[in-house]
């Protein structure tokens, strides 16, 4: 069932409903807001709308970034259990 939780973002309240548990609205708000905060802070001038813009590209290229990384494991992990079947062979 969802819950409504209220989360604020760059000082801005937010109403988010969701499935996930109150620790990870917690976490996700947190890790949202540490990203928009570096951005605002090098940039005193910049408009919220562009520190949106470019957080949610430096969170989808952590995500890339975390995916491909995951897909490398796995990869290794296929490859030596196919080597560890044809040792078996």
């Amino acid at each position: 069932m969802k819950k409504t939780y209220e989360v604020t973002i760059l000082d801005q309240k937010f109403m988010l409903k969701t499935e996930n548990n109150e620790d990870h609205v917690k976490r996700v708000t947190d890790y949202v807001n540490k990203v928009m905060h570096a951005i605002k802070m090098r940039s005193s001038t910049i408009s919220t709308q562009n520190v949106a813009i470019l957080g949610a590209l430096n969170i989808a290229e952590d995500m890339f970034a975390k995916k491909d990384e995951t897909n490398e494991i796995v990869t290794d992990w296929k490859n030596r259990l196919d080597d560890l079947v044809d040792l078996k062979q």
